[in-house]
């Protein structure tokens, strides 16, 4: 299953460089890291959220999971984690499959600083057997998303 074409339309027509790198079939970001033996901190996982007024997609390091408190402060709304049902009505995709470009959803972007040490960022693409890499400056340009601390150890 090849990245999704919306994201691919997206990369190349703002012009942002990445690559396409294929492993075996993972469903998180956690076994993603450990198929392309790489740091979970380099990893990426998106998360949709659900708050009262809006979704959002909080993007993370593999490794952790969302303080949604700290969430809340940032969206300036009560966050928690989204159901299935609003992955795949608002999204059109399956748990697994998100990929981190809220602009491809038109949807808000929080991202945790913990990322921002990254030079590279590996990132799902919307596929159980390929991810996208691409430089950490590149993805903060095309998002533009709203750098927070939220991501806590499991």
């Amino acid at each position: 299953m090849p990245i999704s074409k919306t994201l691919e339309k997206l990369l190349k027509q703002n012009k942002t460089k990445y690559e396409v790198v294929e492993h075996r079939k993972v469903y998180t970001a956690f076994d993603s890291a450990e198929t392309q033996d790489i740091k979970l901190t380099e990893v990426v996982k998106a998360v949709l959220l659900k708050g009262k007024k809006n979704l959002y997609l909080a993007v993370l390091p593999a490794g952790n999971n969302c303080d949604f408190k700290a969430l809340g402060k940032l969206t300036a709304d009560k966050v928690s984690m989204a159901k299935e049902k609003d992955i795949k009505l608002k999204l059109k995709t399956k748990i697994g499959l998100i990929a981190p470009f809220g602009s491809l959803y038109k949807l808000p972007v929080f991202i945790d600083k913990k990322l921002l040490k990254n030079k590279k960022l590996n990132l799902p693409a919307g596929s159980y057997t390929e991810s996208v890499v691409m430089n950490t400056k590149d993805y903060l340009k095309l998002e533009n998303p709203v750098a927070g601390n939220f991501a806590v150890k499991k």
